[in-house]
């Protein structure tokens, strides 16, 4: 089954999060408490980004998309 556009952001996202707060060495990766913390304060703001996109979402479902008044255009010539 083929990932979705929100899952392959998703996962790109957070594997953008761990590598910031991440370095390199010979055995792989290392994180100092202070990454720990930082990954775990953007995971938390993206997943409370994705609940309110979500929400945001499911409210334009439910209540329609508010339409604009359109703009009054030059006032019409009479006709002679």
């Amino acid at each position: 089954m083929m990932a979705g556009a929100f899952e392959i952001a998703t996962r790109s996202a957070i594997r953008e999060i761990i590598m910031n707060s991440v370095q390199t060495s010979k055995f792989g990766y290392v994180m100092t408490e202070e990454g720990l913390d930082d990954i775990s304060e953007q995971i938390f703001a993206l997943l409370l980004t994705s609940r309110n996109l979500k929400a945001a979402g499911d409210r334009l479902l439910t209540q329609g998309v508010p339409t604009a008044k359109p703009m009054p255009g030059p006032p019409k010539r009479p006709r002679l």
